[in-house]
């Protein structure tokens, strides 16, 4: 269903009077006032990394907005911090127009302009706020991203390196299980035998896998519930599958998708088993992938 379309002037219009008519009766903390009225949750926050003080006269108060309102924002102190360029751009663009917005917007003319200001500020810092704390959460993000993928790939540089290297000796098997969506098992069954691409396909499809050396090691780690009914192939539910890989020992030790499909052998692979899935009980031992 289509909202009704808000008009963003009428929004801010309304709720700038709100503010004035809960502020104006007040000689201290008009800011402090604004702002909590704005965001009620953060607004200590909020105050706190502006250095706003709640009992602040109105004339100290005005003179902190005054900066906001008609210095230029590259000047101020308080901005040296890393700023989306898009972010630096809006509020130097507000703060532009604020003294003609101050009289275009008070809800009372003969009263002092002191409180629009006020106001108007609060709107800056708090919008101003809420940006820069996106902004350090999208950073934090990408830096752990970031030093995940790094330890990720130098473990696995490292196990290429740690693994014996035996030449003219053919490989060991091992067994590889994993947990698809159904949708991805179409045309697959038991005793197939199935090409390393349509192998990484499936890794690549996996929520969760095990390798180990043998079927029967599998048995002792592996506690699933299967269903004795048919798959859906068309559904996205989880089902498992377990796959005889030739000369696949090498996986065994790995533990990422990417480092599994890497250490795939070239050739086909046997499946063992298919099997639709009750719940996902019985992963504890399976890596998530």
């Amino acid at each position: 269903m289509i909202q009704d379309y808000q008009d963003p002037l009428k929004i801010y219009q309304e709720k700038f009077k709100e503010i004035y008519a809960a502020i104006k009766n007040r000689d201290r903390g008009c800011l402090y006032a604004a702002i909590h009225y704005l965001d009620p949750e953060n607004s200590e926050d909020i105050c706190h990394y502006f250095g706003i003080d709640k009992n602040s006269t109105l004339n100290n108060d005005f003179k902190f907005c005054k900066s906001f309102l008609f210095s230029p924002i590259k000047d101020l102190s308080i901005f040296q911090i890393s700023l989306l360029e898009g972010i630096a751009k809006m509020i130097e663009e507000a703060e532009r127009q604020a003294v003609e917005f101050a009289n275009f917007f008070a809800p009372v003319k003969d009263n002092t302009e002191i409180l629009t200001g006020i106001i108007i500020v609060a709107f800056i810092l708090t919008a101003l706020y809420i940006a820069v704390k996106q902004s350090e959460q999208r950073r934090k993000l990408n830096k752990t991203r970031n030093i995940r993928e790094t330890q990720v790939k130098g473990r696995d540089r490292y196990l290429d390196y740690a693994q014996p290297r035996l030449t003219g000796l053919s490989r060991k098997p091992s067994v590889l299980c994993l947990v698809v969506p159904s949708y991805q098992f179409s045309g697959l069954n038991p005793g197939l035998q199935i090409p390393s691409s349509r192998v990484k396909e499936l890794i690549s499809s996996a929520s969760y896998f095990l390798c180990d050396a043998s079927v029967q090691g599998i048995d002792q780690k592996v506690n699933l519930n299967f269903s004795g009914s048919s798959i859906n192939f068309s559904s996205e539910e989880y089902a498992y599958i377990q796959l005889i890989i030739p000369e696949g020992e090498d996986m065994i030790r790995q533990e990422t998708k990417y480092s599994l499909k890497k250490k795939l052998p070239d050739g086909d692979a046997k499946i063992n088993k298919i099997a639709r899935l009750i719940n996902l009980d019985g992963l504890e031992n399976f890596i998530s992938a």
